[in-house]
């Protein structure tokens, strides 16, 4: 019984290097575009509490309407207790 297996084994296949480097290549540009885009969010997030942690109170503290206060708003406490 003389039986040949015709069928190529994957490490019988030869592979082109370049379509191998081409698809690496793909798959590490849209890792760092990944990698960017998230980085990019966290610092819009950042940008956006820090504008609201420093927003300035432009109502008159004062009865008198002396300019414009400097208070800090912050989500952390409560002005009004």
């Amino acid at each position: 019984m003389n039986a040949r297996n015709n069928v190529k084994r994957p490490s019988d296949q030869s592979l082109d290097a370049r379509l191998v480097l081409a698809a690496a290549r793909l798959r590490f540009a849209a890792h760092i575009d990944f990698l960017v885009a998230r980085w990019l969010e966290r610092c819009a997030a950042n940008a956006e509490a820090a504008q609201r942690l420093f927003k300035t109170d432009r109502k008159p503290k004062h009865k008198s309407g002396m300019g414009a206060s400097l208070v800090v708003s912050s989500p952390r406490w409560d002005e009004s207790s």
